[in-house]
This record gives structure tokens, C-alpha cells and sequence, in this order.
């Protein structure tokens, strides 16, 4: 394998000076975060890991907890929650939530400023757009977050590889897309009989065959910069999640690092910014 092969430092896609940023902070079964930024707003997309390690990833970008413009969460699971508790006790950030969601994160974090998302809104200087996945949590979303030149979009924990998935991430220039097992490393596992059902169940997790699947209907749209995320540490690898990917751009003529770049986050190491 050669050496940054997976975690590779990367600059976003410039429009008139401007442009939004994702940058996974952590990313997979233990827990999850990314930051959004746009102009002056720093967007956390989940809080799902220690708060401790939260505020340190954060530091080491150059971000305080105080400069956090609101907290965007996707689900109520822990591994999308965790530090919100120990967070909302310090910081008056407002959360946005689904509305199947707030009452259960209101009683986890009783000092939260929650706000309840039933439709797309408005957020800082950017237009965010929702997408609904299948996933067993009270409610699950997607989100897009766009300014007036470009789109960025993060789509994990859901089951089912829609064309309604392709139609909401055509827009934009850079997407995160779960990638979560491996069909055979699943199935070959030791995880018990009900537990390997839920995971690839039509409300559990994309699999690698299953993104690749999304990737390939995307071709010929903006989308330029490819995040694979919520790899399974038990179930997949990634090496396997970035070779399904790639050979699926192969074997359409798609050049890897030059027509389009494609990263897996990691969940304690990365180094990605699209």
C-alpha cells in the first residue's frame, strides 16, 4: 500500500474566492463528528465522540468550542451523540435536530438549545437541504449544505441505495458517503445472526458494493471530491471500501486523482478537508 494512500491532505474546489469545507474529524462505528465550514461559520455535523477529544480535534484545525456556529445532528445513536451532554452543560450552542429525535436528546442534554428540523433550513450563511434515510433510529437525515456557488453533502446510516440518494447528492461538488461493510467480511464475521441481519438490513448501513453502486450513478454529475466514511472496524477495511470504489471508476474510464479524488476517513486519523 503506498503511504497516503487513504489519508491524503486535500484543498476543496474554489468558487470567487469563497467555498464551503467538510472535514471528517471521526469517522466510524465509535463514534462520529465532521466540521462544515463556510465563510465564518463552523458547522459540527455530529458530536458523536468524547467531548475531550471533540475539543482537541477541533483545536488542532484552529477552532475553539466557543467559535462553533451550531451543532447539526443526523440521529439520536451514540456514536452520532456523545459529547453532546458534557457540550450543551458548557456551551449554549444551538443543535439542530430531526423532530423524532429532540425529545430523547432533550432529556440527554437538559441545558441544549434544540431546535427541531422537519424541512430544510437556513443555517448561518448557507441553505441546508435534508434527506431522509432509512436507518432504525427514531429519525435519521441526511444533510446538503449549500452557499450560493457550491454544495457539499454527508450521507451516512442509511440501508438502501436510492435514486432519490443520487438525485440529492448530484448537486454537489464534494459528498461524504457511507461505505460501512464489506457483503462477504460481514457475512463470514462473528458478529451474532440478528446483529449481521440489522446491518444489512434496508434500515442498516451501505455496504461497500452498495456506495460504489451510488458512485457510478453519479458519474457525469459535479461531484468531484469523494468522502467513503462509517467504516465498520469489524467488517470491512480500507483497502477493500477505496478498491471497490476505484474499480468501479476504472472500468467506466474514470481516472482516480485526476477526474475525481477518492479518500476513506479514518476514525481517529484524518487529515481531508474537500
Amino acid at each position: 500500500m503506498r503511504a497516503g494512500l487513504f489519508v491524503v491532505k486535500a484543498a476543496g474546489v474554489w468558487y470567487n474566492g469563497r467555498m464551503i469545507k467538510l472535514t471528517p474529524l471521526f469517522s466510524g462505528s465509535k463514534g462520529n463528528s465532521t466540521l462544515i465550514t463556510s465563510g465564518g461559520a463552523r458547522v459540527l455535523l455530529d458530536a458523536g465522540y468524547g467531548f475531550k477529544a471533540t475539543v482537541a480535534k477541533l483545536g488542532e484545525l484552529g477552532v475553539r468550542p466557543q467559535d462553533v456556529s451550531a451543532i447539526v445532528v443526523t440521529h439520536e445513536h451514540g456514536d452520532h451523540v456523545a459529547a453532546l451532554p458534557i457540550w450543551t452543560r458548557h456551551f449554549r450552542t444551538p443543535v439542530y435536530v430531526p423532530a423524532a429525535s429532540a425529545q430523547c436528546l432533550r432529556t440527554k442534554c437538559c441545558c441544549a438549545d434544540i431546535r427541531e428540523v422537519t424541512q430544510d433550513f437556513e443555517l448561518c450563511d448557507m441553505h441546508v437541504d435534508v434527506f431522509c434515510c432509512s436507518h432504525d433510529a427514531r429519525a435519521c437525515l441526511g444533510y446538503r449544505f449549500s452557499d450560493k456557488n457550491q454544495s457539499v453533502a454527508s450521507v451516512t446510516d442509511t440501508g438502501v441505495a436510492t435514486m432519490r440518494l443520487v438525485h440529492f447528492l448530484q448537486p454537489c461538488t464534494s459528498i461524504m458517503l457511507e461505505s460501512n461493510h464489506d457483503g462477504e467480511m460481514l457475512q463470514k464475521g462473528n458478529y451474532p445472526y440478528l446483529l449481521k441481519k440489522r446491518i444489512a438490513s434496508d434500515t442498516g448501513h451501505l455496504s461497500n458494493e452498495q456506495a460504489a453502486k451510488i458512485l457510478q450513478r453519479l458519474l457525469g454529475s459535479s461531484v468531484r471530491n469523494v468522502v467513503l466514511a462509517h467504516l465498520s472496524q469489524q467488517n470491512n477495511t480500507p483497502r477493500l471500501a477505496y478498491d471497490c470504489a476505484a474499480q468501479m471508476y476504472e472500468q467506466n474510464g474514470v481516472q482516480v486523482g485526476k477526474d475525481v479524488y477518492l479518500y476513506v476517513a479514518d476514525q481517529f486519523r484524518n487529515e481531508v478537508t474537500i
